[in-house]
């Protein structure tokens, strides 16, 4: 890329200020893309959930942040047509080379607005299709109907993973040749094993645990796509074979409330810690010996690699784009949705068998070093150049 032009001007789109994915990793852009090569605006939408804001935090960071008041993650109509208004006059007034959209909302809403932007590069971010296992099928084939028309709007759709490109594909969103897959990366300074015992201990303690339990930790948005309860299930199943495990279940979210009603009727006050939504989960998972999620669906699973990169064997679900994260058998165990006595023996065969988690952790732990967030941010700014050039911007 020698020779590109200073002052390639982006805009990164995301339609929430909320703590989630598709946030950080707009933010993560917005902070790391050389800035001796672009100019980075992060536009964000103007509300934020449960799970707290990343507005502040992203001001600190010293990123260039426009809230759009109207732009919300959900359908509402009335606000929607404000929200197109405002994404118009930002594109007129910015006139940004590259217009990088993340989630369903921002696609939709760009695709419509695409006459504000005519000569941008336009990327959709595919975080997760809008349709899913919990939705009805007449609203999956509205979305599904949706994502074809905006698809034709854009150069390039960014898949998360292999598995949503190909389930894309099969819904008719899209060309393949419009398909890029790059992975999220993770901060490998920040989630990292924690070698001295002490400070594990001492976190420990902070969290009323002790220093000899065994810990697993569960790092999710409180909301059916994880099944939340699933894991409280699983947990409960979990301790009538071995009170000296705690659960740390970390997140905040729409079933928050129904969680903490389920842990406290099934009595496992003691033994599950709900820490409400926390932005150090890199020592959280420090804390623990395992990681294990009960997902109903995911693109991809980025708290996996989190995990493994703190050392941890993972248990997960076998959907979506998770066997990319998590190798079955290699990096931790994957097992069927919707059975929380298959995650409470997955549990139990590895708290059971240190040797074997010993050597997940440290295969996990290789794995997640190939996706570093300085090899995510490379990739896309050479996905940039590369289809500026092809569209004669450069």
């Amino acid at each position: 890329m020698n020779g590109v032009r200073k002052n390639i001007r982006v805009l990164q789109l995301v339609a929430s200020h909320s703590v989630g994915g598709a946030t950080l990793l707009a933010m993560l852009l917005a902070r790391r893309l050389d800035p001796a090569r672009f100019e980075v605006v992060l536009a964000v939408g103007g509300e934020a959930g449960p799970e707290g804001s990343l507005l502040e935090e992203a001001r600190r960071q010293g990123i260039n942040v426009e809230v759009l008041p109207a732009l919300c993650p959900k359908p509402r109509p009335a606000k929607d047509r404000r929200a197109l208004a405002q994404v118009g006059d930002l594109l007129r007034r910015l006139r940004p080379h590259v217009v990088h959209t993340h989630g369903s909302k921002t696609k939709h809403l760009l695709a419509w607005a695409a006459g504000s932007a005519p000569a941008a590069v336009r990327i959709a971010h595919i975080h997760g299709w809008e349709w899913h296992p919990a939705g009805s099928a007449a609203t999956a084939w509205v979305y599904k109907m949706a994502s074809r028309r905006a698809a034709r709007a854009y150069d390039v759709l960014v898949a998360t993973s292999a598995a949503i490109q190909r389930e894309g594909l099969n819904e008719g969103v899209g060309k393949p040749d419009q398909y890029q897959i790059i992975r999220p990366g993770i901060d490998l300074e920040v989630f990292r094993p924690l070698e001295d015992e002490g400070m594990r201990a001492a976190l420990r303690r902070e969290l009323g645990l002790a220093a000899d339990a065994y810990v697993v930790v569960s790092v999710m948005r409180l909301a059916p796509q994880k099944a939340p309860l699933d894991m409280v299930r699983a947990a409960d199943i979990v301790l009538r074979r071995r009170q000296d495990i705690r659960f740390v279940i970390v997140g905040a979210g729409p079933l928050q409330k129904r969680v903490r009603q389920q842990v406290r009727s099934r009595g496992l006050e003691g033994a599950v810690r709900l820490t409400g939504a926390r932005r150090d989960v890199a020592r959280l998972l420090q804390a623990g010996d395992l990681f294990a999620l009960a997902s109903r669906w995911e693109a991809f699973g980025m708290a996996y690699l989190e995990a493994a990169a703190v050392g941890l064997p993972c248990i997960g679900t076998k959907v979506g784009g998770t066997a990319e994260a998590v190798e079955d058998g290699v990096t931790g165990l994957l097992v069927p949705p919707g059975r929380p006595r298959a995650i409470a023996e997955a549990i139990l065969q590895l708290a059971d068998n240190a040797p074997l988690a010993r050597r997940m952790g440290r295969a996990g732990r290789h794995k997640a070093k190939q996706f570093g967030a300085d090899k995510f941010v490379r990739q896309v700014e050479e996905l940039y150049c590369r289809t500026l050039q092809r569209k004669g911007m450069l």
